[in-house]
Order: C-alpha cells, then sequence, then structure tokens
C-alpha cells in the first residue's frame, strides 16, 4: 500500500519469514542502534512513539523472552504480550487475533488500551487488513484516510484511524496468527523501527503461543486420561454382572461429565447414595467437597438452617454463624437422600437456588452465590407425591434434568454371588474373622428371597453369617435363620385391626390419618415397622404423627 504524498516506507509489506528466536534477538541488536539515535521525548504521541531508548527496547525484549520461558496459560499469555506491543510502540489499542481453523481465519481474542484496560468492541478491525495478513504479509500505514487502500473501508472511517501496524505470528510457516496495533489521533505514530522491532518481537510471542496451545493439548488429553480413569476406578465399588446393572453404571458414567441436577431413583437400600458419590467422583468435580444428607432427618424448623446457614443471633441457639449445606458444598456436590421428604416451604427456595444459583443466610440480608452441582435421591413416587400435592411439580422438573434408576436386588439375582463374595472379603478382615464359604445350595435359597431391604439387607446377612457362624462352610441350614424373614417385612392383615372407610369423598388429610393408623395398627404400634410399610422414614412418620395428632404408644 501506498500512500499519496507519503515516503515509500510509510507503507510496508514483508513476507513471512519461519521464526528463529535467535535471529530475533541478532535483529533486535541493529533495532537497539536505530533506537539509541532517536531523537529526545517530545510531547506528542508521535515523537513519543519515536523516542525509544535502548533501555526500553530491551526491557520489552526481555519481558517476551520471561514469557517464553515461563507462561504457558495461553489466557494471561495473549494479554501479557499484547500490553507489551501496545506500550513499547505507543499504540493506543491493540487486538491478538488467533487462527481457529485449517484456512487460518483469524478471530480476536483479546483487546487492550494503552492503560491496560480490556476492551469489548473487538470487532472494529478492517477485514482488508486481516486479508493481508493472512498471506503473511506485515502491513503498516502511515495514514490510513490518506492511504487509497484503506480510506474507504467503512471501520477505517467510522472509527477514523490513522496509523495502523500489523504483524503476523508464525511458526515454522503456519500462521498462528497476528498482533494488530492502531492509533486514531497521530498519523505516522509507527516509525521504521516500530516495524522493526514488532517483527522480532513476534517471533518471540510467536513461539510463546505455539508453546502455550500444545501445552494446553497436553493438559487437555491429560483431563481425558484421568477422566476416564477415575470414572473406571469410581464405578468399579459398584459390583454387578448383570445387565441391567451394567447399562445403569454406563449411563451413570456419562451424566459423571455433565454439570446438570441429577435424580437417582430407587428402593432403600439398593446403594444410591453409592452411586451418587461415583459420579462425583468421576466428575471434573471430584477434587471438590461431596456433602451429603438425608433430609427426612431433619425437623423442618431446622432445614432451612441446614441449608442455608444463619447468621450469630439469627434466632434461639444460634450463638454462631454457620456456613449450611450449599457453602460447605460450593464449587462441589451436594446430594440430598429422600429428597421427598422435604419441607413445602423449603422446596420453594431450594427452587430459587436453582434457578439463580444464590442463598441467603437465615438472619442475613445479603445473598450469597454458590456453584453446587445438585444430586438427589428418594424411594418414593415423586409424580405421586406431585399429584397429590406433597411434592412442587415445578421443583421435580428442575431436579430431574438426569435420571438414573437403580434396580432393586431381586430383578438381578445374578449379582447375588459376586455381591456375597465382595462383602466376605470386605468385612471378614475388619471383624476379624476367618473366612467362610457359603455353599452354592445357600446362594440359590439367597437367590429366591424376596430382598425387601436390598443391597443393605443382603451385606447385613453375611455379616452375621461371619460372626455367627461357627464353621468354614455356611450351608442352607445355617444361612436360612440368619435371613430376615418375610413376615417381618409383609403386613399380617389377618392380625391388623382397621378402621373402616367411611362414604364420601375425604381429604387428603383424612386419607393420610387413616393410612399412618392402618399402619400402626397392623404393626401393632411399631413406629419404625409401620414407617417402613407407609416407605417413610421413622422421623418423617413422627412428624406427620405430631402434625395429625395422631398419639399411640408402642
Amino acid at each position: 500500500m501506498h500512500s499519496p504524498g507519503a515516503d515509500a516506507d510509510d507503507v510496508k509489506g514483508s513476507k513471512s519469514r519461519p521464526s528463529d528466536p535467535v535471529g530475533d534477538l541478532d535483529e533486535a541488536d541493529e533495532i537497539l542502534s536505530d533506537l539509541g539515535a532517536a531523537p529526545s521525548p517530545a510531547a506528542s504521541l508521535r515523537d513519543r512513539a519515536r523516542d525509544w531508548s535502548d533501555r526500553s527496547a530491551f526491557e520489552a525484549l526481555s519481558l517476551v523472552a520471561r514469557t517464553v520461558a515461563a507462561n504457558l496459560d495461553f489466557p494471561s499469555l495473549v494479554r501479557e504480550i499484547l500490553d507489551i506491543a501496545v506500550r513499547s510502540i505507543g499504540a493506543e489499542r491493540g487486538i491478538v487475533f488467533i487462527g481457529t481453523s485449517p484456512d487460518a481465519e483469524l478471530v480476536p481474542v483479546v483487546a487492550r488500551s494503552v492503560s491496560g484496560q480490556d476492551l469489548v468492541e473487538l470487532e472494529r478491525v478492517s477485514r482488508t487488513i486481516l486479508r493481508r495478513v493472512l498471506s503473511g504479509e506485515t502491513v503498516e500505514t502511515a495514514d490510513a484516510a490518506a492511504d487509497p487502500a484503506l480510506r474507504d473501508v467503512p471501520s477505517i472511517r467510522l472509527h477514523e484511524i490513522r496509523s495502523v501496524l500489523c504483524v503476523p505470528l508464525t511458526v515454522r510457516d503456519e500462521l498462528l496468527g497476528a498482533i494488530y496495533l492502531d492509533n486514531g489521533s497521530v498519523a505516522n505514530a509507527f516509525p521504521e523501527p516500530s516495524r522493526r522491532f514488532l517483527e522480532a518481537f513476534a517471533g518471540l510471542a510467536a513461539a510463546a503461543i505455539g508453546n502455550a496451545q500444545r501445552h494446553g493439548e497436553v493438559l487437555r488429553e491429560n483431563a481425558q486420561l484421568r477422566t476416564h480413569v477415575t470414572s473406571s476406578e469410581a464405578f468399579g465399588r459398584l459390583v454387578s454382572v448383570s445387565p441391567g446393572m451394567l447399562g445403569v453404571i454406563r449411563r451413570a458414567s456419562l451424566v459423571a461429565q455433565s454439570e446438570a441436577p441429577v435424580l437417582v431413583l430407587g428402593e432403600s437400600g439398593t446403594g444410591k447414595e453409592l452411586l451418587a458419590r461415583s459420579i462425583h467422583e468421576a466428575s471434573r468435580r471430584s477434587l471438590q467437597p461431596f456433602i451429603a444428607h438425608n433430609c427426612a432427618a431433619v425437623p423442618p424448623d431446622l432445614m432451612e438452617s441446614l441449608f442455608f446457614g444463619h447468621t450469630k443471633g439469627a434466632f434461639t441457639g444460634a450463638v454462631r454463624e454457620t456456613h449450611g449445606l450449599f457453602r460447605q458444598a460450593d464449587r462441589g456436590v451436594l446430594f440430598l437422600d429422600e429428597v421427598a421428604e422435604l419441607d413445602s416451604s423449603l422446596q420453594a427456595k431450594l427452587l430459587r437456588v436453582l434457578q439463580d444459583g444464590v442463598i441467603r443466610p437465615v438472619g442475613s440480608e445479603r445473598e450469597i452465590q454458590v456453584d453446587v452441582r445438585l444430586i438427589t435421591a428418594t424411594s418414593r413416587d415423586l409424580y405421586a407425591a406431585v399429584r397429590a400435592g406433597a411434592f412442587r411439580e415445578e421443583l421435580l422438573y428442575r431436579i430431574n434434568v438426569l435420571e438414573v434408576r437403580v434396580p432393586p436386588l431381586r430383578e438381578r439375582v445374578e449379582d447375588i454371588p459376586v455381591l456375597v463374595d465382595h462383602f466376605l472379603r470386605k468385612h471378614a478382615p475388619r471383624d476379624g474373622r476367618p473366612p467362610v464359604l457359603i455353599t452354592r445350595g445357600a446362594i440359590e435359597m439367597l437367590q429366591s428371597h424376596p430382598w425387601k431391604g436390598n443391597v443393605r439387607e443382603l451385606e447385613n446377612l453375611v455379616r452375621r453369617v461371619l460372626v455367627l457362624c461357627d464353621g468354614p462352610r455356611a450351608d442352607v441350614a445355617e444361612v436360612r435363620p440368619l435371613l430376615t424373614r418375610p413376615e417381618e417385612c409383609t403386613p399380617a392383615a389377618a392380625e391388623a385391626p382397621r378402621i373402616p372407610l367411611e362414604a364420601g369423598v375425604k381429604s387428603l388429610a383424612e386419607r393420610e390419618r387413616e393410612a399412618i393408623v392402618d399402619a400402626l395398627g397392623r404393626e401393632r404400634g411399631n413406629k419404625t415397622r409401620a414407617a417402613k410399610l407407609l416407605g417413610l422414614h421413622r422421623n418423617s412418620l413422627l412428624r406427620r404423627m405430631e402434625r395429625l395428632k395422631i398419639h399411640w404408644d408402642e
């Protein structure tokens, strides 16, 4: 390009050459000689750009050399490179472009002003200049407004750009990007030494950027390998050979790579918390906290404080500030078991946390941002709870983005032999007991058991076998008496006094009261067994009895 009335040196174009850091430093010595003869400082920006001393040029090259050696973080590297270029050349603003496709399309990654401020309007650069740089040229113009090749370019006219200097970033003849500098107030702001310095600088900067990009690729590959290994290790604790359960593990390993909320469904004792921990350990949050809590184990009046924390003096007994579960799990995972037991008022607050990502401790007016992945679990039918008005429909759809169903043990009886072997090897050393062989006949008997308590019940049986069987073998005769008796898990209708239903439509509270009283009658007042019959936690049953004013002594 050439501007009328300007010297030939005002418009330069030099072809790309391979990056040669040693040669660049040799050329820098020549630049220092040129810069040493520069005139004394002047007030104008143009004169200040011309007034380079040996010290400033040496400091700039020293800075980029240190960057090459020390900085492998791509975002901070390109910002540092751009700051050095803008300050050293005396530009009003600068932009680093990086090629992101095989045809080397250039896109802006960072833009900075001479004061070090980030600029957001990255697109305000002439596409004409960038096309020239794609061919490997250094583009320089002393006065774009007078340059016939640029003066009619809309971005040049709109922003009244005068001086432009744009240098390609190349490594081994491969174009990585470009450093673009401009000045809107002064023509010929970048004298000959500026161009030569920036080309030498760009050789070192390109080497640094290439190293950072390769380092980033290595880190990503390592992260993928670690994720694969971690995933295998995390889900290795879920012992199974059944196709159904193996399908669940495969699904969970995919779920682990997401950040979306997860709902784990399954009967009590199927291993929902173990699956949730495995999902966490196979995820990108594996090094962050995993906080687990059973929602059925907390009285409703304490739930808000437990979840969101409280300030000192927020209520009677609040003698110090507490953080709550969400702040404890910040950047990690919060696992809420038996989420169906959440109090209705807390359901609304939990919905807001999932929507906005903020919590407000009890007694505080300050909102706190949290980054928590939520995994919930329940043994109840949440859709039935929604229909009954006991669970908020919008909350169900918030927590049920990714759903994993854990099958009961009776649906995967082929897992019983491997689970028995696993639990024998796990608990024999812990309990200080000699190994016990459970015979094939006993295993076949176990495979016909209903397993109301699922894997947890099977594990408890194995521990009883280890403690109570004297010999090295446990056959049907030794194992059968140690099983949970089916009648302990099944309602005994003949012995249960039933309350006859009245005619007509009854309220939900009336039906709930009748169901609780009926269950207590069936279990002869045993609240633990009555709660299990109703599919509730014992504490949940006690709260409902208190609310409905049901008094029943065991």
